[in-house]
């Protein structure tokens, strides 16, 4: 871990009394339970494209609000972390693009968002081919359980 994140950790803050990570992790899994209904509401009134159009647009008071905060890395290397934060947000575009398709395609957001959630196999298995990572037996049991749900989601 760089010194940064490190000290980060250390001096977890604590909201409504649990640790802040657990509190924003919290509302994450709410906010994108509620989107993830919305987006199948959205995709019998509207094709994938424009979803994902209408969809970025409403990042931009997100966006807005952030720039206000003025807590923009000030970083070393903050040209190749923005860099990379710019693949990443073209990669998460597409990767929307698709779930909207998925979903206008006649997928049930019941089964859908699950499916897709479970994008974390794609991670671990490129943090273990390419950052050269290391899974202990537990994980690889979560990952075959993991393969288990996507067979038993999509029959």
């Amino acid at each position: 871990m760089t010194p940064g994140i490190e000290a980060t950790h250390k001096s977890s803050k604590n909201l409504a009394g649990m640790p802040a990570w657990l509190v924003y992790s919290l509302l994450t899994i709410v906010l994108w339970g509620v989107w993830g209904v919305l987006s199948k509401v959205v995709s019998s009134a509207v094709d994938a494209n424009t979803n994902q159009v209408f969809f970025a647009l409403g990042l931009l008071p997100i966006i807005a609000i952030v720039l206000r905060s003025q807590r923009l890395s000030q970083g070393t290397n903050r040209r190749t972390g923005m860099t990379w934060a710019f693949f990443t947000g073209i990669l998460g575009g597409l990767g929307n693009v698709a779930f909207f398709q998925a979903l206008e395609a006649g997928g049930k957001a019941s089964i859908v968002v699950p499916a897709t959630a479970l994008f974390p196999v794609v991670t671990v298995l490129l943090a273990v081919t390419v950052l050269r990572e290391r899974l202990g037996k537990l994980q690889i049991a979560g990952l075959a359980l993991t393969l288990i749900a996507i067979y038993l989601l999509s029959s």
